[in-house]
């Protein structure tokens, strides 16, 4: 999440987190803007921690890992999605046109993904 409270992008706010208040889940580094946020992850992580191990869900499912922008990110049936974003292009705009049809195609791609 690139530093990003992963509460505050999950909520709709992306702000970034404080290096000394952290947590490790998946092999994952999470950083959060209090302690508040930090036992709210603690106690559900699984709920929070971002679909297909943060990597860009249009990305995923196309068979590939890119790098996502914590603050291209939305939340679809209560999973957190984030996305590929930089001056030109955000991916969130691709995935709006077709949620449903995606997502089922990203789950799809992350088994062979996230097997390797």
């Amino acid at each position: 999440m690139k530093g990003y409270d992963v509460i505050s992008v999950f909520n709709g706010a992306g702000v970034p987190g404080k290096e000394n208040i952290s947590s490790v889940y998946l092999g994952g580094v999470y950083q959060f803007e209090s302690e508040t946020n930090k036992a709210t992850f603690d106690a559900n992580p699984q709920k929070y921690a971002p679909k297909y191990g943060g990597y860009c869900s249009i990305a995923v499912s196309e068979g590939v890992l890119v790098e996502a922008n914590p603050l291209s990110s939305l939340v679809q049936d209560g999973e957190l999605h984030v996305f590929y974003k930089d001056a030109d292009e955000d991916t969130q705009d691709e995935w709006k046109e077709n949620p449903i049809a995606l997502k089922k195609q990203a789950e799809s791609q992350w088994v062979g993904l996230s097997n390797s």
